[in-house]
């Protein structure tokens, strides 16, 4: 399997403030990359913290944020930091180019070079980030199911916390058991166990109606399926649906498992977290409380949501 062809297009952020640089910069990229834009350095944060971008293009002179401002910040922020920063310049001076350097830049251009060099030199650190997302796409993948590891779960979960509470949104989340996998494994051996977790993972991953919706092979037999701006009442639609999708694969459950085919439990849960520096609310009692959820489920007969 070629991994490139598994990833989305990779995503640039430009950031200037004269219109008619940036509507140029954007016409340069857009053919090639998904382009995101920003006319100030407030607007290119506000971005950068809610949605995955890949590399950033930002002037020297950008305006509220200049481009060496937004570098530090970007680069002081653990769930930023990644993020390569290009600095465009209109007079580049050997002080100016040292300075943004040292504090990050992955490059600094004069605007005055033709325009095929500047898109061959972010052309050029596009690749390396494409590169390293091939590498991370196979470190952060379960190997078995093709579906997000815990690793990837924990890094994901993370980022849309933070994003929730800047938004004021909620999180669901959903944890699917495979019901009496044991008893699979030992009646049909783990070759064929290994077959049931894969097509299980297929049926969770045609579950998700939306691109930033997240699933994961959280352990063993049990799996996770992240939903961003999604309340209670959405994450229970969609642990529904997730239901019927394995019961139609008819898969052929064990003796004693007592049904005719292999089904799942599914605990849901949803939080809308708030920032209190009085009470801290972590990421992990989402997960807690759909774990919680998904006890009472298999308690109270299995195949259901609770």
């Amino acid at each position: 399997m070629n991994l490139n062809h598994t990833l989305p297009r990779s995503t640039l952020l430009l950031v200037e403030s004269n219109k008619t640089t940036l509507d140029s910069l954007r016409a340069m990229f857009e053919q090639k990359y998904i382009v995101e834009v920003a006319e100030d350095g407030q607007q290119a944060v506000n971005i950068i913290y809610d949605l995955d971008i890949d590399l950033i293009l930002c002037a020297v002179d950008a305006a509220t944020i200049s481009g060496q401002e937004l570098c530090v910040l970007v680069k002081s922020n653990p769930l930023t930091q990644h993020i390569p920063i290009i600095l465009l310049t209109q007079s580049s001076t050997i002080e100016e180019e040292q300075a943004c350097l040292e504090i990050g830049a992955i490059d600094y251009i004069n605007t005055h070079v033709p325009p095929q060099i500047i898109y061959s030199r972010v052309q050029n650190h596009m690749r390396l980030v494409e590169q390293q997302k091939v590498l991370e796409y196979v470190s952060c993948t379960d190997g078995l199911t093709g579906l997000s590891n815990r690793m990837q779960l924990d890094t994901t979960l993370n980022r849309l916390w933070h994003a929730a509470i800047r938004g004021g949104h909620s999180i669901g989340l959903l944890i699917i058991d495979i019901d009496h996998f044991k008893d699979y494994n030992d009646q049909f051996g783990h070759i064929e166990g290994d077959e049931c977790l894969k097509k299980v993972a297929t049926a969770i991953a045609q579950t998700k109606s939306r691109e930033e919706d997240f699933a994961a092979r959280f352990g063993g037999e049990e799996f996770v399926l992240l939903l961003p701006y999604t309340n209670l009442s959405g994450a229970k639609r969609v642990a529904k649906q997730l239901l019927n999708n394995v019961r139609k694969l008819k898969i052929p459950a064990a003796k004693s498992a007592n049904a005719e085919h292999v089904t799942v439990s599914v605990g849901v849960a949803a939080i809308t977290p708030k920032f209190d520096p009085l009470q801290t609310i972590s990421p992990i009692e989402l997960i807690n409380q759909a774990d919680k959820n998904l006890f009472k489920a298999k308690r109270a007969g299995r195949d259901r949501l609770c």
